[in-house]
């Protein structure tokens, strides 16, 4: 079993659908939900720095990468049990179902992160004595300023 830290969200519907994620030697992986019937499962890939930066950079196919993962045998089981992300066994080729893997096509979209159709602005005015703590945490979930703002005008202040 190997543990993970989720370093950055890339898609996220209800619950994460692509994040990268890191183990205690710094190896990457890029993980996409398949099954959330009994929990959170995803088909997890081995990826290099290079590679990942070639795919956040929309060069290429999320398909490309689980089919042809950089080294044979790469593709994990991770689930996320308990808040907590980890490869609890290495996938054998005839395990990998049609399924669990991406539409072809699909290529991540940065701007799709940072910009949409609102021309509206967000001003949020935090407390100086929480500053330290939001910094933290827009650091330590990888979040772009324009990205909090898009998020933020989908929250409803009642």
């Amino acid at each position: 079993m190997i543990n993970l830290t989720i370093k950055r969200i890339l898609e996220f519907y209800d619950v994460p659908q692509l994040f990268v994620a890191t183990d205690t030697l710094g190896i990457h992986y890029l993980c996409l939900l398949f099954s959330a019937e009994n929990g959170y499962e995803y088909l997890g890939v081995q990826i290099s720095e290079l590679r990942l930066s070639v795919f956040l950079n929309g060069e290429m196919d999320l398909l490309k990468i689980y089919k042809s993962p950089e080294q044979d045998n790469a593709l994990y089981h991770v689930v996320i049990k308990d808040k907590s992300a980890m490869a609890d066994r290495l996938l054998q080729p005839d395990e990998i179902k049609d399924e669990m893997l991406p539409e072809p096509g699909f290529y991540y979209d940065s701007k799709d992160a940072t910009t949409d159709s609102y021309t509206d602005s967000l001003l949020i005015d935090i407390p100086v004595k929480d500053r330290s703590l939001f910094a933290d945490i827009v650091n330590r979930m990888g979040w772009a300023t324009k990205t909090i703002d898009k998020a933020a005008r989908k929250i409803a202040v009642l």
